[in-house]
């Protein structure tokens, strides 16, 4: 069991926007992951039961940032069940390999859950437990014979240090859409028909400067590979983007639109050049030591798609 203190998750949750479609997007990615591996999502959360409902509530809470923290006993008065229930529903939930089940090692006992296919994640594994997720490894056998949450071992300090931990996840099959992927697949077929642009723009940006940002893009003298993608670079600037964040996008925009002007090849897509470069900025800016600030601005760095911002960084 992996332990993050309540002040670290906390930092996660402050301007979190949950949302019921996100919701089911994410309910449904994690059914077709299951189903791909071979296991029967129903089996684990049967239609119409209490552990159906916890898990339900689960994922709502995790709509938002791809984290959360709730104890068993507040998860049991939200889906009318028993704590055992609860614990049942946890451990299927492990068994999905889509969620990280751990706990809070200060204050109340209460699990933490993190989305692993969240654009988050990785950061959220360093920001919040101290852990690097790029050295974690399948865990399946483990998660296979895992005992419920022992939520006395966390009231008691009966956990070890996340230093020493060994986790170990499953690694997505290459050909497995994700989540985000599904996001932007949406923003694509909807690249010729503004109506459905707009409808996608309402429900996915959640950020005025994404909003700036495409609106800046349409209205401007950019390249037009630049424009027929404005949609999906407004989502990738990120539902965390400030003033100062935006600053950088727009820097990034322009050196891409300069970039393809001069005849500059894309190897992957425009959003992902743009998503590199964005990066790159911030990145740099984090790395100057006399510019304090900044590294409160972009602790977490791009982006979550689930928050309707997009992916990892390529």
């Amino acid at each position: 069991m992996i332990t993050a203190y309540n002040k670290d998750v906390q930092h996660y949750l402050i301007g979190n926007s949950l949302s019921s479609k996100r919701k089911a997007t994410i309910i449904e990615h994690i059914e077709n992951a299951v189903n791909a591996l071979g296991e029967s999502f129903e089996r684990l959360f049967p239609s119409r039961s209490k552990r159906k409902d916890v898990m339900d509530h689960v994922i709502y809470l995790l709509s938002g940032n791809g984290i959360c923290k709730i104890s068993a006993s507040t998860l049991a008065e939200k889906a009318d069940c028993s704590v055992r229930t609860v614990n049942a529903a946890v451990k299927s939930l492990k068994q999905t390999n889509e969620i990280l089940v751990a706990g809070l090692a200060d204050g109340k006992n209460k699990y933490i859950f993190v989305l692993k296919s969240h654009g988050n994640f990785k950061e959220i594994m360093k920001d919040v437990f101290y852990i690097n997720a790029d050295q974690i490894a399948d865990q399946n056998a483990e998660l296979e014979n895992s005992k419920p949450l022992d939520t006395e071992g966390i009231e008691s300090g009966k956990t070890s240090s996340n230093n020493n931990n060994s986790i170990k996840f499953k690694q997505e099959k290459d050909n497995k859409e994700n989540v985000q992927q599904s996001i932007e697949k949406e923003f694509i077929e909807a690249q010729n028909d503004t109506e459905k642009e707009f409808k996608r723009i309402n429900e996915y940006y959640v950020n005025e400067h994404q909003e700036m940002m495409y609106y800046a893009i349409k209205s401007g003298y950019y390249h037009e590979s630049i424009k027929l993608n404005a949609s999906i670079i407004g989502l990738r600037v990120g539902s965390n983007c400030d003033k100062h964040m935006f600053h950088h996008a727009q820097k990034a925009l322009m050196k891409l639109d300069k970039y393809l002007l001069n005849g500059g090849t894309v190897l992957e897509s425009i959003p992902a050049l743009f998503t590199k470069m964005y990066a790159d900025n911030l990145n740099y800016n984090f790395t100057n030591k006399d510019k304090k600030e900044d590294r409160k601005s972009i602790k977490h760095l791009l982006y979550n798609w689930l928050e309707e911002d997009g992916s990892v960084i390529v």
